[in-house]
């Protein structure tokens, strides 16, 4: 089963956006209302920019993005924020800060393969220069609606298959570990994408749907638009953390060199 064209969407597709809205509604509730600073980790993207558009009317939010000198997302979450007119913290880390992000990350990164250890660095450099003890992420919209590269070549089996057990990694090993990163940095990490009831919404919807096609996350970029957010923000190519930040590059180098 493919996905709609645009402009074509059956019946069933238009329904799976008012369950996706409900689920995604009830998810972010919790952070629509009070004056607590919050922050919201920010990359400039469809993930991170459809929590920053829900909450954009709500006081006292700040948008937080991290990367080193010159990285794609320093440079979209400059745009994305304008867009948004929200307020923004861009921190430009040197090479002595991400080493130290790795070193403080040892504890919950040290037996993760390379690249689950350079996202959770980059997440816990973010995590520190958060401007609120409350801090939003996108994690999960990627293992829900195919984000990775990996799911372009399979079959809507085998893609199925393969989001399952990547939600599964996600729940039961990266995101417990990002939980007390977050902790040890005083910080409490909420990801409104792995509300359970949004998880169950985002699973229902049949995976030919959820395929990429000439795009990433086709669908969820499709429902963001649906939502309101800006098409700008919401068709930006794809820059996993680690590599939008820049800080894999650092921590590769690092590693070839003389090891953390």
């Amino acid at each position: 089963m493919g996905e709609p064209a645009p402009g074509e969407e059956p019946s069933a597709f238009l329904r799976s956006y008012s369950a996706m809205d409900a689920a995604f509604d009830e998810a972010i509730a919790p952070f629509r209302t009070g004056d607590a600073p919050l922050a919201v980790l920010f990359s400039g993207g469809v993930d991170s920019g459809l929590l920053a558009w829900e909450l954009r009317r709500r006081p006292a939010v700040t948008l937080v993005t991290v990367g080193v000198a010159g990285s794609a997302d320093l440079e979209a979450a400059a745009r994305a924020a304008t867009v948004l007119g929200l307020p923004s913290d861009r921190v430009e880390l040197s090479e002595i800060e991400v080493r130290t992000a790795a070193d403080r990350a040892s504890a919950e990164s040290r037996d993760l393969p390379r690249v689950a250890r350079h996202v959770l660095v980059a997440f816990g450099a973010a995590l520190e220069r958060a401007p609120a003890p409350s801090v939003l992420c996108g994690q999960g919209a990627d293992e829900l609606f195919l984000g990775y590269a990996h799911f372009r070549s399979l079959s809507e089996r085998a893609a199925l298959e393969r989001s399952e057990a990547d939600l599964h990694t996600l729940l039961e090993r990266d995101w417990p570990r990002a939980q007390a990163l977050a902790a040890r940095n005083g910080r409490r990490v909420f990801a409104p994408y792995l509300h359970p009831r949004f998880v169950a919404a985002a699973r229902a919807i049949p995976i030919g749907w959820r395929l990429p096609g000439d795009e990433s996350k086709s669908y969820f970029r499709r429902w963001a638009e649906h939502r309101g957010l800006p098409q700008a923000i919401a068709r930006r190519p794809k820059r996993a953390l680690q590599y939008g930040s820049g800080v894999d590059r650092i921590l590769a180098r690092w590693e070839r060199s003389d090891g953390p």
